[in-house]
């Protein structure tokens, strides 16, 4: 049987485009094509040619999420399988992501935006949680959404699925910028280029610094992990590569 293609990738100068363009399900993936997905997240990570990745979907939707049919027979395990691949395989990247939001994005994408690191909304898109109202769960979705709003807006949302605009995403901190059409894509490269103009080991010893410090409790916690940052990775990279600090 012929795999339909249901997400689509372009590498060029050093940014890796990842497109979810699936019309007959507003941009929903079935099994297949969310493990389409998840091999393009570890293409992403792997290739050494690639330095930064944006997600976008098309101009109705950014992404919505699965899509199955728990009646038919192995589509359950199928569908499970790839879902936990595709977790792992984004959980793992450690580029640059920036999620190019120029449709609707709802379920799923809510989590696949929750866990880039920039975003950029069109003017008038919406964001949603529908599956409660539809009969679901979104525990998935939570398991990066939780990181990314605060508690009672995130119930709010959650539990009464009502719509989000993009400009109280942005005051939620989901997105960086909310920009009218003819912006949108010179916004996204914007911050594509800034990470292209940065060393790479600048960025990966910055995120992991954001990252280990967000979960330490206290603030001399993170005294002492700066501290054991410093004397060990930082001022050795810094004597091996060069940079204008001092000047």
């Amino acid at each position: 049987m012929q795999t339909r293609q249901q997400v689509f990738c372009e590498i060029k100068d050093h940014i890796m485009l990842i497109r979810v363009d699936n019309p007959e399900t507003k941009n929903g993936l079935d099994w297949d094509g969310i493990e389409q997905l998840a091999r393009s997240y570890e293409e992403l990570q792997n290739n050494p040619d690639v330095r930064v990745g944006i997600i976008t979907g098309n101009e109705q939707y950014f992404y919505t999420g699965g899509r199955v049919d728990p009646n038919a027979p192995g589509e359950k395990d199928k569908y499970t399988d790839a879902l936990t691949h595709f977790l792992k395989a984004s959980g793992a990247v450690t580029k640059p992501m920036i999620a190019a939001v120029n449709g609707d994005c709802m379920k799923a994408g809510m989590g696949v935006l929750a866990l880039c690191d920039f975003a950029v909304a069109r003017k008038g898109v919406v964001f949603n949680f529908p599956e409660v109202r539809m009969g679901g769960v979104p525990m998935m979705v939570l398991v990066d959404i939780v990181d990314a709003m605060p508690r009672k807006r995130a119930l709010e949302a959650l539990l009464t699925s009502w719509d989000l605009s993009a400009e109280e995403a942005l005051q939620m901190g989901l997105v960086n910028r909310v920009v009218a059409k003819e912006e949108f894509w010179p916004t996204v490269y914007r911050f594509a280029d800034a990470m292209l103009a940065t060393q790479p080991w600048l960025i990966d010893m910055t995120k992991q610094a954001y990252e280990d410090m967000v979960h330490l409790k206290t603030r001399e916690e993170r005294i002492a992990h700066a501290d054991k940052m410093l004397r060990g990775d930082v001022l050795h990279n810094m004597a091996t590569h060069e940079t204008t600090y001092n000047v």
